[in-house]
């Protein structure tokens, strides 16, 4: 390189400060190919065995017209360092996609790929889609991977289902999960209270059906009432059968800001008398990825975004539930349980 070069990209293109963020962009590619890799099955390929370019393509149903933007592909990979190519044959080398690629880190995997996935596009996108009007839907999100991913919370919502079943002498013995997700709470409380009669919703086929599996694989699944079905399509049950205890995990913000107020008047006549309802939920005011979730889903046709803890205390107490409680379930984040008995006055 010539010296007027290096001075024209030091003084007129001030190269240094690009040069100061090469960590980040590293990062960035790093994280871009690692996501795509996962998704794609790259990742769990290669932990079986290395392969050649052509296995790759065959197994990711790559024709051979597009093979050479496959290796381009490929080449970012061993570019960033997370692939490694020794005679003809490409195998995992960095820590990210190692990490990524075991089986026993899928909750971990599953996080990452909606934080990549889902965040940044929501965070990258904002200015754009709020400039043009373009609202997010469900059908932009993989409700499997959302499932799977809600699973690094497993031990706080365990825990709010044993606060809520240890509020009388009597644990409930007729619940409704809205939501079902992977199936795990499901399994969970059937193995701590074998006595209950269970049943189960979620809009989501996908969802569904991936707690069909899990129940299925954990020889429960005759014991849980599954359906994909709406909250509102529920009809309110015969005098003196009504739920126990209805539980809400982490999509109190599946609902818009007007059907909130409806969701709690609707759950309510699905209640026995004395019944429960339990919704743990993520609030605003909590860390990075939690501020992410708040902005993907004000940017949804949802619109409405996380609810404050306040708001969710007030919006019980406003629709006359009783009792209404709350407690923070993850130290140092504003992910909270929020427990209330039935209005005395619903029907």
């Amino acid at each position: 390189m010539k010296l007027a070069t290096l001075k024209k990209l030091i003084f007129e293109k001030n190269v240094l400060s690009f040069l100061r963020l090469g960590g980040e962009t590293q990062s960035l590619y790093r994280s871009a190919f690692a996501s795509a890799a996962d998704a794609s099955g790259l990742l769990s390929l290669l932990h079986e065995a290395p392969r050649d370019s052509h296995s790759i393509a065959q197994a990711l149903r790559v024709g051979p017209e597009r093979h050479h933007a496959l290796l381009a592909w490929l080449d970012c990979g061993l570019g960033v360092g997370e692939l490694a190519l020794r005679g003809g044959r490409y195998h995992l080398k960095g820590k990210l996609s190692r990490l990524l690629a075991r089986p026993r880190n899928d909750v971990t995997a599953a996080m990452f790929a909606e934080v990549t996935r889902y965040h940044f596009d929501a965070i990258l996108a904002a200015p754009t889609r709020l400039r043009e009007g373009r609202a997010y839907t469900l059908d932009d999100q993989d409700g499997a991977l959302i499932a799977r991913s809600s699973r690094i919370l497993e031990p706080f919502v365990e825990e709010a289902i044993d606060w809520a079943f240890a509020q009388d002498p009597q644990p409930p013995q007729r619940v409704l999960e809205v939501g079902c997700g992977a199936g795990h709470y499901l399994s969970y409380m059937l193995r701590q209270w074998p006595q209950m009669r269970l049943s189960a919703i979620d809009m989501q086929a996908e969802v569904v059906a991936s707690a069909r599996a899990h129940l299925k694989a954990q020889g429960l699944l005759e014991r849980v009432s599954l359906q994909e079905a709406q909250l509102f399509e529920l009809a309110p049950p015969p005098a003196g059968q009504g739920f126990d205890l209805i539980t809400l995990h982490n999509n109190f913000y599946y609902f818009k800001t007007d059907e909130r107020r409806a969701l709690l008047d609707h759950v309510a006549g699905l209640l026995a008398p004395d019944g429960r309802l339990l919704i743990t939920s993520s609030c605003q005011g909590g860390s990075p990825a939690v501020a992410a979730l708040h902005l993907w889903w004000t940017l949804s046709d949802i619109d409405a975004g996380l609810p404050r803890r306040d708001q969710l205390l007030g919006l019980l107490q406003e629709a006359g539930w009783r009792d209404a409680t709350h407690r923070q379930l993850l130290p140092g984040e504003s992910y909270y349980g929020f427990l209330a008995r039935r209005p005395a006055q619903a029907q």
